[in-house]
């Protein structure tokens, strides 16, 4: 290195005149301590991790729950979210476009299937029905536990319409007293998802 030729550099001034036209006070942004992909991941690590929670284990089973179990389990959630916890789940229900907390828990835990068996027992153990009759309420089932809540527009369309073209009516020509059953279960599962007076 000392043995290099040392290039002579041509100096260069500047004449900057500082413009600064005043100084502004910029508030501090509150950010918030958790976002809400973040916060959605928690709540449902901690609902698949806690199925024996009272509240979840009484969603999971259909067992009507109180006011005092929905206000439990929401300042549960509440606190996954610390400080900014009661405004995270907020807009988790609210994205979620579930009509309640209730319903939004089972629809992350599902139903335990032995609840949905017993609540379509009647059903399973009907000897008037046909294979395919079985097979949808099976199907039913199927659903519940997988998904925890149903619609009773969800039996018209697939994978439901795939045992018959007509839907469910056609498929049970002739019993509608089966046909209403069905639903009137599903509105009474769904039922139990409000709150009771405790």
């Amino acid at each position: 290195m000392p043995f290099l030729d040392k290039k002579t550099r041509k100096i260069v001034y500047t004449d900057f005149a500082d413009t600064i036209t005043g100084v502004t006070d910029v508030g501090i942004v509150d950010m918030p301590n958790m976002t809400g992909a973040l916060y959605e991941k928690k709540v449902k690590d901690y609902l698949k991790n806690h199925l024996d929670h009272l509240v979840i284990r009484r969603l999971r089973n259909n067992t009507p729950l109180t006011k005092t179990d929905l206000d439990g389990l929401e300042t549960t959630l509440a606190e996954i979210g610390e400080n900014d916890g009661e405004t995270l789940l907020t807009d988790l229900l609210a994205r979620s476009a579930a009509p309640s907390l209730a319903h939004f828990v089972r629809s992350m835990v599902g139903m335990d299937r032995s609840a949905a068996q017993s609540a379509f027992s009647e059903f399973l153990n009907d000897e008037s029905l046909t294979t395919p009759q079985i097979r949808f309420v099976e199907m039913v089932i199927d659903q519940l536990t997988a998904r925890g809540v149903m619609e009773t527009d969800a039996l018209y369309e697939a994978p439901f319409k795939g045992l018959h073209a007509g839907g469910p009516d056609a498929l049970f020509t002739g019993q509608d007293n089966v046909i209403k059953g069905i639903f009137n279960t599903l509105e009474l599962l769904h039922s139990n998802l409000q709150a009771k007076a405790s």
